[in-house]
Formats: structure tokens, sequence, C-alpha cells
């Protein structure tokens, strides 16, 4: 069945994702080891990119929403019945955008209490937003897994991509080093909006009927 315009659209909200991520972390203005005092000057001279940062994680939230559900149906034209690999992807996506969305809430609230040079909640605001980050991770942990092992199970990814998601899914769980996960995302994302583009392009043309199965 031929893709309409928004299926067609839809995986590449994964890549306008990983892009915004990027910006958020690139522009995002922090200063661990300064004083509070030192800080709240700081933030309150870059409150244009502590908008921008902000902006950029609300967007990026709605964005992998739009990417879970592209996912999803990748998912599902490997699936008959039993669709658990496609749930824990939609679930985990939906929850990682519930967790940028929360990284960009905070930093806005941070931009504002800057602005407004309240200290003692600029410092409480800057720790949430260091740690804003671990409610993204839970979500992609289980995105990871659903999508490389359904992926491997069902061949609806390369073999390749499905295995270095899982590996990813692995490193998300071993502490420190679950910060190459942050490093790697917008890749991940980027490239996982080309997969998925190309999966669902081909299912629509060798499936006569629905592409998704409910």
């Amino acid at each position: 069945m031929p893709l309409s315009t928004f299926e067609r659209i839809l995986p590449w909200s994964g890549a306008v994702a990983g892009v915004l991520f990027a910006v958020q972390e690139t522009v995002a203005p922090f200063g661990d080891n300064l004083t509070d005092a030192t800080l709240t000057a700081r933030l309150h001279d870059s409150l244009g990119r502590g908008f921008a940062a902000g902006l950029a994680s609300l967007v990026a939230a709605v964005m992998l929403y739009f990417f879970a559900a592209a996912a999803r149906a990748s998912q599902r034209t490997g699936e008959a019945v039993e669709s658990s690999y496609s749930s824990v992807t939609h679930g985990g996506l939906v929850g990682a955008g519930v967790g940028m969305a929360v990284q960009g809430f905070v930093q806005v609230a941070l931009t504002s209490a800057a602005g407004d040079a309240q200290r003692a909640v600029v410092a409480t605001l800057m720790y949430l937003s260091f740690y804003a980050w671990l409610v993204i991770l839970v979500g992609l942990v289980a995105a990871f897994w659903g999508i490389g092992l359904g992926g491997l199970r069902n061949a609806t990814l390369p073999k390749w991509f499905a295995i270095v998601t899982i590996v990813l899914g692995v490193i998300g769980v071993l502490g420190p080093l679950a910060a190459l996960v942050q490093i790697v995302l917008p890749i991940w994302l980027i490239a996982g909006a080309i997969v998925i583009s190309l999966r669902l392009r081909s299912a629509s043309s060798t499936h006569p009927g629905p592409l998704v199965r409910a």
C-alpha cells in the first residue's frame, strides 16, 4: 500500500530530534565548578542561549513522539499478532520524549531564575538540569532494546543497526559509561530516521494491503 505524505515524512522527525538535541547540548550554558553567585551572573549574561536550549529540548520532545510512531510502524511490518517489541519501542521513545520535555522545562525555568537573579533557585535548578538526562536515558534504554531485539528477531532493520542499538542499550545501564549514549544519540537518531524511512518504503512496495497491523 503506498505511503501517504505524512507517513513518508514521519521517520525524519527522528533526525530533527537528533539535531535539536545536539543544539541543546551545545548551546546550553553550564558551569558546575562555579559558585552560586558567579553561576547566576554567567547564566544571566547568556539568557538567549538558555532559552534557545530549552526550546530546542521541548521541540525535540515533540519530534520524538512522532518518531515513536514511525518506529512502531516500521516494526509492526515484521510482526504478526504478537507486538511486544514494537510496544516496548513506542513506550520507550515516548518516555524519552517526556524526559526531553522535562529537560527543556528545567532549562527554561533555570534561565528565567537567572534572569531574575534568584541565586538559590538557580543552584537548585542547575542540579536538576544535570540529572534530567537520567529521565531521557530510562526511556532510551527500553527503546534501544525494543528496537534492537525486535529488529533482529523480525528482520525489520539492518543487522548492523540492530546490534549497535542493543549495545547502546547495554551501555545505558553501565553507570558512568552511559554518558557515551548522550554523545552518540544525535547520530543514532539521524541514522534511525534513514533506516526506518527505507524500511517503511520497502514494506509499502511489497505489501498490497494495509502497511501496519492494528
